[in-house]
């Protein structure tokens, strides 16, 4: 592998966890009773960047070298349903975090200027959601990394 797609595997997985973590510091401070608005739109704001930053870079990472290298060596290998189930279960829910992330972003803009508790309820539950998909992700991503090693 060479030193690009070796930083472009890197800034996916580091990048995804900070938005991982970023999502999970919104979700926390919307059960607060009254949230920073500011605090929130900056962590959401990052949030988006972080994973469309690890979306590029997974991207490429995959579509360069994933495909031609290790995909072959995990579906001969001795988990190949690690590709099968769990790669395209990532790569679907992966194409939905960073527009989910950013109607994250700007459902905080509008609850700042309109709060409503059942918007607010909601939007909660988008960021809990993001952050349940998120830790999905990183887990299929060690299974899938498992796999390609055996």
């Amino acid at each position: 592998m060479t030193a690009p797609l070796t930083y472009a595997l890197i800034a996916h997985v580091l990048v995804g966890v900070l938005a991982i973590g970023l999502t999970h510091l919104v979700f926390m401070h919307f059960l607060r009773k009254t949230p920073s608005w500011k605090y929130l739109r900056s962590l959401a704001g990052w949030a988006t960047i972080g994973f469309l930053g690890s979306w590029a870079s997974g991207a490429y990472y995959y579509v360069v070298y994933y495909g031609k290298a290790v995909k072959p060596v995990i579906l001969k290998g001795a988990y190949p349903w690690a590709h099968q189930v769990i790669m395209e279960a990532k790569e679907h829910i992966f194409i939905m975090l960073p527009f989910m992330s950013l109607a994250l972003w700007f459902l905080i803009l509008v609850l700042e200027k309109q709060q409503d508790d059942k918007i607010k309820k909601a939007v909660r539950n988008l960021a809990l959601t993001i952050l349940l998909f998120g830790a999905f992700i990183a887990g299929a991503g060690i299974i899938i990394s498992g796999a390609a090693r055996s």
